[in-house]
């Protein structure tokens, strides 16, 4: 171990006696500290700013720790990749070239001695790195209101791993040439080779996982995210154990006389051994993780490791069927398994690795499709056009099942021949959708909960539309229909996609299931049989949930029946006439009330920061009147606060005409406020009946806001907050700035100039007395 420090020694002399360590060290930190301070200077002056103009600002509603220490880790990461060749690339040639490597062999020094010594003195040497960060960290810690420094160091120990693969590689590439500046250029490559390496080959199942594993790319990334595993770690261990390895390799077969094949058999054994143990450390089930992030961003929710749990130790099969003519199959495709798997799927393994994964390739269309595909490729066939593209991704046309082929084994015609995955487990299986981001089209937790969910669980919340009055549907996609919210697969918000079956119920024809969950009257445009008002309101007297969603001239096809529970829809339409919108599109304010009625993202936000209004644009909408009778709780969760601008229209409305008169003569009436929707509630048969009520049915149609702010929570509340499994993580508490912007053109200066300053009259000071001896 004596000999090891005094080499390293020796290594750390000769990179501080160098001006190109120096210039390298001031270079990088002006690299990384330039974006770093000026983005801490220009959010300071934005600040600023903000709250002379709107005093009532708080904060900047996102982790400033992470804004600003994952841009300075991916700077790191850039200057790295090309300041480390210029470090290494003399450190063994360098003795080589003096003739000092002679002596040391003649000398009682092993060769094991001088790879470690070296090693170590570099990387003594790579920890003014580590100081760089470390001093631009100093100045986030102290800008950054409750900065999250566990991110921080995770994003330091992910350099130091980074720097000491590099200085590892870099190492052996040195031992290799006596021509430094080939080192440094090999090296390079080598770096460059290493990054993309997981792009090679994907296609082809022999070298998928191997090329996969070789490749540095992103591991360093998620350590400064704040996700250290094993995994990654042991990664890094390993590739500077194996580069180290072939250095001692080649410089023992400098010093030894034998064959050529003795070395190479050792360089096989070495790069088996690292791909053994780096494949068994990467398995699912042998992977360790911690997260250090404050709110465990890098972690699914623990309402989604619940539900996971569920699936308890037995298999859970997930099939990916990939269409070749579905706009975004580059997810699909081979070449990008690992990344589906790793990427994705990953977050899911951590919490049950018994998910076995498996992929079906096919070419198809639907039939009411086939004549706009025959315009746009007229002088090919079906299947040539599909061999094209196959050949065009660098795949064989032989790995697709044909039309015929995929057709006999799934129906994927409801689906749309998309790009989709099949969850199976017990028997019983489910699709699990993606939707179509060619960035990032995976599913989100709740999506994933709600499948697994239909799979552990025997029944799921059914909800019921009434048909037959022309109510809006949720099977049609339109104006004034529903089905983006409902029943559209392809809607992040659906029902079906969250966890709810969605049906209609024609009500003179059948009676209302006990199975029920919720029952919805949506707009219905003619007046319902006393039969089935008759149905509907023995559904509510014996506890049913309800929504019903009102309009503007047909508050009589409700009336009779909300009456019965205590509330009507009044005559007239509220407008509030204005120069910019039709008099009878107005903003109504989501109540406290309604702002807590489930965990919608933007109802969320207000639930932790009550100075945030929420708003629904309504698009003719009427007053809801109530009483709470018959043990009702009844509370408003929209409404628009009354002036003289606002008032009920009574008479003609025509709102594409001249702005309509406030006219009491014609019934018009003003209130101080105007209540447009509601939820009531009561216990009645052990239970909480719950019932919501809208007094406008376009707000959440497909063309409109399909619901704005509110989104599905109506539905949430009615189905007890049950469905969906919503994943809301912690407000930020870093996300504000401590400095003003004066104090940020401080940090401009000290940080830009005098430290560099200060470490350049250093060097030059170590350099020139050095140059004296």
């Amino acid at each position: 171990m004596k000999i090891i420090l005094q080499i390293a020694r020796a290594e750390l002399r000769n990179l501080f006696y160098s001006p190109i360590a120096w210039a390298v060290f001031v270079i990088f930190f002006l690299a990384i500290g330039i974006p770093f301070v000026m983005g801490l200077t220009a959010g300071a002056h934005w600040q600023q700013h903000i709250r002379d103009v709107v005093p009532s600002w708080a904060s900047w509603e996102i982790s400033l720790t992470n804004a600003m220490f994952q841009n300075l880790a991916e700077q790191v990461f850039k200057y790295l990749y090309l300041f480390v060749p210029l470090l290494t690339m003399g450190i063994i040639n360098r003795e080589v070239n003096a003739g000092t490597i002679k002596l040391l062999y003649s000398s009682p020094i092993r060769s094991r001695e001088i790879v470690l010594g070296k090693y170590l003195g570099f990387m003594v040497y790579a920890s003014t790195f580590v100081l760089a960060i470390g001093l631009l960290s100093v100045a986030g810690v102290f800008s950054i209101a409750n900065a999250d420094y566990k991110i921080i160091f995770s994003s330091i120990a992910g350099v130091f791993l980074l720097t000491g693969a590099y200085a590892a590689i870099g190492l052996f590439i040195s031992s290799l040439t006596n021509y430094q500046i080939v080192a440094g250029v090999v090296t390079f490559i080598v770096f460059f080779l290493l990054h993309i390496m997981g792009s090679f080959w994907q296609q082809y199942d022999f070298v998928r996982d191997l090329t996969w594993f070789l490749s540095i790319s992103g591991r360093a990334t998620s350590l400064a995210q704040g996700l250290i595993t094993t995994k990654d770690v042991i990664y890094y261990i390993l590739i500077i154990a194996l580069f180290l390895s072939f250095s001692l390799i080649k410089l023992r077969s400098l010093k030894e006389s034998g064959s050529w094949r003795i070395s190479f058999y050792r360089y096989i054994g070495v790069f088996l051994a690292v791909l053994l143990l780096g494949y068994l450390s990467s398995r699912p089930g042998y992977i360790g993780y911690l997260d250090v992030t404050r709110n465990q961003l890098n972690t699914i929710h623990p309402v989604t490791q619940k539900v996971i749990s569920e699936l308890g130790d037995e298999p859970l099969t997930v099939t990916l069927y990939t269409n070749l003519f579905d706009g975004i199959l580059m997810h699909g495709l081979p070449q990008s398994r690992n990344k589906y798997v790793w990427n994705f799927w990953g977050r899911y393994v951590r919490f049950h690795p018994n998910i076995r994964f498996k992929y079906v390739y096919y070419f198809d269309i639907r039939d009411t499709d086939s004549l706009s595909f025959k315009e746009k490729y007229p002088k090919k066939s079906f299947y040539e056009v599909a061999e094209d593209l196959a050949t065009a991704n660098g795949l064989s046309i032989a790995l697709f099942k044909t039309p015929r082929e995929i057709r006999s084994l799934i129906d994927l015609d409801d689906e749309g021949k998309k790009l989709v995955m099949q969850l199976e487990y017990k028997g019983k299986k489910t699709f699990l959708r993606i939707y179509e981001d060619e960035q990032w089209p995976w599913p989100e937790e709740m999506h994933v909960s709600a499948a697994i969910r239909r799979l552990v669980r025997d029944t799921m919340p059914l909800v019921l539309f009434t048909s037959g009055h022309y109510e809006r549907s949720p099977y049609k996609y339109g104006e004034r229909e529903y089905s983006n919210t409902t029943l559209f697969k392809k809607s992040q918000t659906a029902l079906l996609n969250v966890g709810a079956d969605v049906d209609t119920i024609r009500l003179s024809e059948r009676n209302i299931p006990a199975t029920t969950s919720i029952l919805v009257v949506a707009d219905p445009k003619s007046a319902l049989l006393p039969e089935e008002a008759g149905k509907i309101g023995n559904y509510l007297h014996s506890g049913g949930n309800a929504i019903f969603y009102g309009e503007s001239g047909k508050q009589e096809m409700l009336n009779p029946i909300l009456q019965s529970i205590g509330v009507r829809l009044d005559n007239g339409t509220i407008v509030m006439p204005n120069p910019h919108e039709m008099p009878d599109i107005l903003e109504a304010a989501v109540t406290d009330v309604g702002g807590r009625l489930a965990g919608e993202p933007f109802l969320y936000r207000y639930q932790k920061d009550t100075s945030k209004k929420l708003s629904v644009k309504l698009p003719g909408s009427v007053a809801i009147s109530y009483e709470a009778i018959n043990g009702f709780s009844i509370e408003p969760i929209l409404a628009i606060e009354g002036n003289d601008s606002y008032w009920i229209e009574n008479g003609h409305l025509v709102v594409d005409s001249a702005a309509p008169v406030f006219s009491a003569q014609e019934g018009d009436l003003r209130k101080s406020r105007y209540v447009a929707g509601i939820k009531m509630y009561r216990t009645i048969n052990n239970k909480e009946q719950r019932i919501v009520i809208f007094g406008d049915a376009d707000f959440m149609s497909d063309f409109r806001g399909k619901g704005e702010a509110l989104g599905i929570a109506a539905y949430s509340w009615a189905l007890y907050n049950e469905y969906p499994k919503y994943t809301n993580r912690p407000l930020p508490t870093d996300s504000l700035l401590l400095i003003d912007e004066k104090s940020g053109k401080i940090l401009y200066v000290v940080y830009l100039f005098v430290i560099p300053g200060l470490v350049l009259l250093l060097g030059t000071i170590i350099l020139i007395r050095r140059n004296r001896k």
